[in-house]
């Protein structure tokens, strides 16, 4: 094994490094495609495989390549096997979740999101498996150890369709305006938080409460 990791491991992947994303939420890596075509110069045959997983909705069953967890996020896991030239196969299975642009968990995510986290993986258990980058990936648990999935202000995980962390935020910092201090206006927000609305009806009480902060605080000026 020794002998089959050392072949890649020192091999220069630092022209091929790309950048995911922006500022804290970015991130390093070397595409599955550049991964591939570096394992197929240096051995006979590689391969893998995408795990896929049944799942059933209003009695049909279909699979897909993904497991979907309780909460609506999904994991893609991929085995990557690799023939060496002596004829000697070595595999390596890996795991990643899907997340989005903010490297949060993404909840019910879409294909291009999956798509993209199986080339992800690839290129992980690639790196595991025959060492090439696999410096990119240093690191990457104690960086985990600090993730923590984003949550409303009562600490409760955001839902599908319902308020979002942003609209949470928004609709908290217009109930404290000076121009609601001590309002019925003031503890109606409170209240439409508390409800866990829509998204819809969160961005409606967000537009409409920005237009009246304009006007209040217009008329407050033509008052002086």
């Amino acid at each position: 094994m020794s002998q089959f990791y050392d072949t890649l491991r020192n091999e220069n992947y630092k022209p091929f490094v790309e950048t995911k994303g922006g500022g804290k939420f970015s991130a390093d890596y070397v595409s599955w495609a550049v991964m591939h075509d570096a394992i197929k110069k240096s051995f006979q045959y590689v391969e893998y495989k995408v795990h896929e997983y049944t799942l059933t909705k209003e009695g049909t069953s279909f699979t897909i390549p993904y497991m979907q967890m309780p909460d609506g996020s999904a994991i893609v896991k991929v085995t990557l096997t690799v023939t060496d030239n002596d004829g000697d196969c070595h595999s390596h299975e890996e795991c990643l979740a899907v997340r989005d642009f903010k490297m949060q968990a993404a909840t019910r995510p879409d294909s291009a999101q999956i798509e993209n986290t199986i080339r992800r993986c690839i290129a992980k258990a690639g790196s595991m498996l025959t060492g090439f980058g696999v410096e990119l990936w240093f690191g990457e648990d104690i960086k985990d150890l600090d993730y923590r999935p984003e949550t409303l202000m009562n600490g409760k995980k955001p839902t599908n369709g319902n308020i979002t962390v942003d609209q949470n935020v928004k609709l908290d910092r217009l109930s404290r305006d000076p121009v609601f201090n001590g309002t019925k206006t003031q503890q109606k927000i409170k209240d439409l938080i508390n409800k866990n609305p829509t998204k819809k009806a969160a961005q409606d009480a967000i537009d409409k409460m920005e237009i009246k902060v304009r006007e209040l605080r217009t008329k407050a000026k033509e008052n002086k």
